[in-house]
């Protein structure tokens, strides 16, 4: 009888949050950075995690809402 592996992949999160002019990302509970924009921390998170998901990991960036405080997926890779 064939014996079978199944190779799990970590899930990467990473939460981008802040406000108006000082956003963050944090990532395995370190909190890096210090962007000027939503947009710049996405980014630079996207890059980020994109370079880690090509070893094989699924990769996700959420973003807190301002507003409301709830975190909303802004990006995937890996993930049908």
């Amino acid at each position: 009888m064939a014996s079978h592996k199944v190779c799990l992949m970590a899930h990467l999160r990473y939460f981008v949050f802040g406000d108006q002019t000082d956003w963050k990302i944090d990532f395995n509970g370190q909190v890096y950075g210090e962007y000027r924009s939503e947009q710049e921390a996405i980014s630079k998170a996207i890059e980020d995690a994109f370079t880690k998901s090509m070893s094989g990991h699924q990769a996700e960036i959420l973003v807190r809402d301002e507003k409301t405080g709830k975190f909303k997926v802004a990006w995937r890779y890996g993930r049908n």
